[in-house]
C-alpha cells in the first residue's frame, strides 16, 4: 500500500478489529482469525482506495447487472457474495422487531453513531442507545448467532435491509450534524449494496428494484448539493448539467425493472419522484402536480412528518404559496419545516414573518452549509 497509504492501513485494521468485537461474542472466534481480520481488513483497504480515486464517479462500478466476484474466504455465508450484505442480512433476525433490526443495522453494521441513528428514524438518542443494549440482549437470550441465514429465509428479512439502506443513504446525502453536509462514503456504499440486493437470486425484486433506483437517482445530484461558496444549494438552484447522467441512466433501467410486479410500495412511490426530478430540464418544468399526487399516496402508505412535509412543498410549487402554507404540517425543532414556512411567507409578501422563520431555522440548522444557506436568506429578506 505504500509509506503515503498509513491512514487507509489505520482505518482498514481498525474497521476489521471493530468488526471482530461486534460479531465474535455472538459467533465465536473463527478457525484462522488472523486469515480472517486480514481478509476483512483487505477489503476495506480496497473500498476506500476505490471510493478515494474515483470520488463521485460511481458508474463505471455501478453499471454491471451482476455483482462482481469477490473472494469468498471469511464470508458468514457463501450464498451471499458481499460480506457487509452478508452480515446486514445476519443481524436483521426475526427475534428483534423490525424497529430493533433496523437501528441495530444501521449501528452494527452503515456504521452509524446513535446521534446519527436517532436522527434518522425521528427518535431521541437516549432511546436509541436503550433499544440497542435490548436488541443485544434479546439476540443473547435466544442464542441467536450472527451468521447470514439460509438462502430461502433471505426474502423476509429482504424489507428491513431496505430500509437499513435507505436510512444509510440518507445520512451520506444530508448529515444530522457537523461542518460537512455530505458524506459520501454512506451513499456510495448504500448504492452498491442497493444495487447487489436487487441482483441477488433470493433477494431480487420489484421492491428491490425500485430501492435501487431511488438511491441511483438521487446519488446523482451529489456533486451539486454544496456550492463552491460552500452553501448548501436547494434542489431549484442546483446545476442541471453537473448532475451524473450515468446514475440517473442506471436508476432509470432499475426504476424500469421495478414495474415489472403487482405491488406499490414506498420504494417505488419515492423512486418515481427522484425520476421526475431527474428527468426535468429545469426546476420550472418539474412536473409538480404528478409529485404533489404521488406524495398523496405516499402518506398513505408512510404517515411521517417527513413525507408530510415533502408533500407540502410540492403542493406549494403546484398550486401556490399559499396552498404549500396550508398544508405544512408543524414540525417542532425542525429547519426544515421553518425554511419551507419561511419561504411560503416569503412568496406572500409577508416578509417579517418569513424573517423569523429563517431565523429559527438558521438556529436549528444541522450542519454548516444550511447555517449559510439560511443565512443567505435572511439576507434577502434585509433587502
Amino acid at each position: 500500500m505504500g509509506a503515503g497509504r498509513i491512514a487507509t492501513a489505520e482505518d482498514a485494521v481498525q474497521h476489521a478489529l471493530l468488526q471482530a468485537l461486534s460479531l465474535w461474542p455472538f459467533k465465536g472466534v473463527p478457525a484462522r482469525p488472523e486469515a480472517w481480520l486480514a481478509i476483512v481488513a483487505r477489503n476495506r483497504a480496497l473500498d476506500l482506495l476505490r471510493n478515494e480515486s474515483r470520488g463521485l464517479a460511481l458508474v463505471e462500478d455501478l453499471i454491471p447487472l451482476s455483482p462482481p466476484t469477490v473472494e469468498s474466504e471469511g464470508r458468514f455465508d457463501r450464498e451471499l457474495n458481499d460480506d457487509e450484505l452478508a452480515l446486514l442480512f445476519a443481524v436483521c433476525h426475526p427475534a428483534l422487531s423490525p424497529e430493533l433490526r433496523v437501528t441495530f443495522a444501521l449501528k452494527t453494521v452503515c456504521g452509524l453513531t446513535v446521534p446519527q441513528i436517532a436522527a434518522g428514524m425521528l427518535g431521541e438518542p437516549t432511546a436509541i442507545a436503550q433499544r440497542l443494549v435490548r436488541a443485544r440482549r434479546q439476540l443473547e437470550a435466544a442464542g441467536v448467532a450472527i451468521e447470514a441465514p439460509p438462502p430461502e429465509v433471505l426474502p423476509e428479512r429482504a424489507e428491513t435491509v431496505r430500509t437499513a439502506l435507505y436510512l444509510m443513504f440518507n445520512e451520506g446525502y444530508s448529515a444530522s450534524s457537523g461542518e460537512a453536509l455530505v458524506q459520501p462514503e454512506f451513499c456510495v456504499e448504500a448504492v452498491r449494496l442497493a444495487r447487489a440486493l436487487a441482483q441477488h437470486p433470493m433477494t431480487m425484486s420489484p421492491a428491490s428494484d425500485a430501492l435501487a433506483a431511488l438511491l441511483s437517482l438521487t446519488a446523482a445530484r451529489l456533486p451539486t448539493r454544496v456550492g463552491p461558496d460552500g452553501v448548501a444549494q436547494l434542489l431549484e438552484d442546483q446545476p442541471r448539467d453537473q448532475w451524473d447522467r450515468g446514475l440517473i441512466a442506471l436508476g432509470l433501467a432499475h426504476l424500469q425493472r421495478s414495474a415489472e410486479g403487482a405491488e406499490l410500495t414506498v420504494w417505488h412511490l419515492r423512486a418515481e419522484i427522484a425520476a421526475l426530478h431527474a428527468t426535468a430540464p429545469s426546476a420550472a418544468e418539474t412536473d409538480w402536480p404528478s409529485i404533489a399526487a404521488i406524495y398523496d399516496h405516499l402518506l398513505d402508505l408512510d404517515r411521517s412528518p417527513v413525507v408530510e412535509l415533502a408533500r407540502a412543498v410540492a403542493i406549494g410549487r403546484a398550486q401556490g404559496a399559499a396552498a404549500g402554507l396550508a398544508a405544512l404540517p408543524s414540525i417542532e425543532g425542525s429547519p426544515y419545516s421553518e425554511a419551507a414556512r419561511g419561504v411560503f411567507l416569503s412568496e406572500l409578501g409577508r416578509v417579517e414573518e418569513a424573517r423569523q422563520h429563517f431565523e429559527k431555522a438558521q438556529r436549528l440548522a444541522r450542519t454548516e452549509p444550511e447555517r449559510r444557506l439560511m443565512a443567505r436568506r435572511l439576507m434577502s429578506q434585509r433587502e
